[in-house]
């Protein structure tokens, strides 16, 4: 077991306590996480103060299972996620959400406000 983060150890010990001190991403980050033995879905294999290369000692941290909200509302349930799950689960959430159309409903509708040029050459240097 690592020790808690010195800010916030009362929410991030309950949380750890309850993974088992292991990633619960099940592959909101893009990655299979199969189980090695038997080939089936499962969880990150990435353990607090495990090494992984390119990434170095495996810290979990206590964030939210809906990793597109950046300031959850306080009833929001925690998960424990590595570094590298968190990331790409945030990568294909702000990915996802500029796949998305514009809203439609803006505050001011922009009709309202366009006005039709003067000339046409006025019309052509809008245009540029």
């Amino acid at each position: 077991m690592t020790r808690p983060p010195i800010a916030g150890a009362n929410i991030w010990l309950p949380v750890m306590d309850a993974a088992g001190h292991r990633c619960q991403c099940t592959g909101a980050c893009g990655a299979k996480h199969t189980d090695r033995k038997t080939g089936k879905p499962g969880r990150c294999l990435h353990a607090s103060g495990d090494h992984v290369s390119r990434v170095g000692e495996i810290k979990l941290i206590a964030a939210p299972a809906d990793v597109a909200t950046s300031y959850p509302p306080e009833n929001t349930p925690l998960l424990a996620w590595c570094r590298p799950c968190y990331d790409g689960a945030r990568r294909l959430a702000k990915r996802a959400a500029k796949a998305q159309p514009p809203q439609a409903d803006g505050l001011f509708a922009a009709e309202e406000y366009r006005v039709a040029p003067a000339s046409k050459r006025q019309a052509e240097v809008g245009r540029a």
